[in-house]
């Protein structure tokens, strides 16, 4: 019977690789264990990780610091600018009108000095009128640059000493008062003056608009400075971000992917290195559960079709001894009806136990204990072998093999056993799948680095669709189209793979232009050994 201990024997896993002291990686709770303990064994794990910078979190702060950056770089070019733009609006508004003015200052005085020598030496009022008239102007212009002295920004204290010294002598209220008062003008030689603190403050003006231009200058030069900055620092975060990006998602992803890619490969021993706590970490911690699982559910499935196919081997090995032995007449007389049916038992129990026997070679190849112990091979001797076992079975299918000898071929690496079952199993299927009268071509050649001797098998069959060349190399794996009209179990291409795999070759299928298709697989060549 079989064993039906092969069911239970790891509903208490002890795995090492448990994410939680309370349950294991495989989704078994230990004994003793209850839920309640390993709800709340999770929770605190959950808690963990989410005390940890997840991707959305590490996005959120990356986008910050361009945030960040730009919007800093910006408020700086901003404020400079905008003192740039107060200092030549002040240049504009203020200084320019300030030496506008003062160049009319001084025209006024001329005027004055001329209109009062003429009114005093010729008494025509026309020119006190003149003189009046330059005076109110005079007026009008100094008050002018007071009012931006003391409203804008400190000009210079000499525009108020000047409108005080001025004040001092034009201190009357008619022409007669006017007449009156001595001409100070031309006696103390006050024109002089006045025109010489005008220029004095003209040039202070001058000075501050040099003095503004120069900080307007070096403004610009500081804005350009801190554009090129902050764009500088733009491109190295874009570049760490890149980094970031690539570290934290790409790497990952392409973890998963090769991941992936060793399932549909039957590997479930490959695990993902854990490096972060985040949604790519706990999306690893899942993949490596997902792997340990399936692992042991295929350990489950192969020990209890081992045992099953261990169990059932004797009693079909009793069975056909039993039959033989009644065919033979050992047990007595048999007619003939009875001897047509006892060799069509034994057939089918000879079909039986060669399932069976597949079944074994997969429990076997997939042990983790076997190494293969290569030894040098003939390649066109092995192929010369397989066809002239596989010749009576082509002939009834009048199907012409046909062996491409290859001269000076090199010595090959492998058990004879092994890859005479690679062998036998493609150019039996190259046979199988192909028409009447078809043909099929087994040829050699070199792969492209010379370390590696390529076998190529040629059928003309209705080939393999591409999205299926994968899956034709999975355990138990057969088409829709083959299901009903072949026996098999789909697993001689499994153990070819697994024979190559364990070699370290490589299996490949491709379809052929015409039709059916091409199967290729590599062994290592024999290196030679010089004196």
């Amino acid at each position: 019977m079989v064993d039906q201990g092969v069911f239970h024997r790891d509903l208490t896993c002890d795995c090492s690789n448990a994410k939680t002291p309370n349950i294991c990686g495989c989704g078994f709770r230990p004994p003793g264990v209850t839920r309640r303990q390993t709800q709340a064994s999770q929770n605190r794990d959950n808690g963990s990780i989410a005390m940890k910078l997840g991707i959305s979190r590490k996005l959120f702060i990356l986008f910050f610091l361009f945030i960040l950056i730009f919007y800093g770089t910006v408020f700086n070019l901003f404020i400079k600018v905008q003192d740039m733009s107060k200092v030549s609006a002040r240049i504009v508004r203020i200084n320019n009108q300030v030496a506008a003015l003062s160049g009319n200052l001084q025209d006024h005085l001329i005027d004055m000095e001329v209109n009062d020598k003429k009114f005093r030496v010729l008494k025509n009022p026309i020119y006190f009128e003149y003189f009046e008239t330059a005076r109110q102007a005079y007026n009008n212009d100094l008050e002018q640059i007071i009012r931006l002295d003391s409203n804008a920004y400190r000009l210079s204290g000499r525009w108020a000493d000047i409108q005080q010294t001025y004040r001092s002598y034009t201190v009357y209220h008619s022409m007669e008062a006017f007449t009156k008062m001595p001409a100070h003008w031309g006696q103390q030689d006050v024109i002089t003056r006045w025109m010489g603190d005008i220029t004095k403050a003209v040039k202070t003006n001058d000075d501050r608009i040099k003095q503004a231009l120069i900080r307007i200058n070096d403004q610009s030069r500081q804005v350009v400075r801190n554009g090129m900055i902050g764009f500088g620092i733009s491109i190295i975060v874009g570049v760490l971000g890149i980094v970031f990006i690539s570290k934290s998602m790409l790497t990952p992803l392409n973890r998963l992917k090769t991941g992936l890619t060793q399932i549909s490969n039957d590997n479930y021993t490959h695990n993902i290195a854990v490096e972060s706590a985040d949604e790519f970490g706990e999306l690893a911690h899942t993949f490596n559960d997902m792997c340990r699982q399936l692992k042991a559910d295929d350990d489950i499935r192969s020990d209890f079709i081992a045992t099953l196919s261990h169990e059932i081997r004797t009693p079909l090995s009793s069975i056909q001894e039993s039959v033989n032995m009644v065919i033979e007449e050992l047990l007595g007389p048999v007619n003939e009806k009875q001897k047509k049916f006892l060799k069509l038992a034994d057939s089918e129990i000879t079909r039986i136990t060669s399932l069976l026997n597949h079944l074994l070679d997969i429990s076997v190849l997939a042990s983790e204990a076997r190494c293969p112990e290569p030894v040098p091979l003939s390649p066109n001797r092995l192929v010369k072998e397989a066809v002239r076992l596989l010749e009576p079975t082509a002939k009834i299918r009048q199907t012409t093999l046909e062996h491409l000898y290859m001269e000076d071929a090199p010595m090959v690496l492998g058990e004879k056993k092994e890859i005479m079952q690679v062998l036998m199993n493609i150019i039996g299927n190259a046979v199988k799948f192909s028409d009447k009268k078809g043909h099929v071509k087994i040829r050699l050649s070199f792969s492209r680095n010379r370390e590696y001797l390529s076998f190529h098998i040629s059928d003309t069959g209705p080939g393999i669709p591409k999205e299926k060349h994968t899956l034709i190399f999975k355990k138990y794996y057969r088409a829709e189209e083959v299901r009903q009209h072949m026996d098999g179990v789909g697993l001689g291409l499994n153990i070819s793979k697994r024979i190559i795999q364990a070699h370290n070759g490589e299996i490949t299928v491709t379809n052929n232009k015409e039709c059916g298709c091409t199967f290729s697989f590599t062994l290592p060549i024999q290196k030679e050994i010089r004196a």
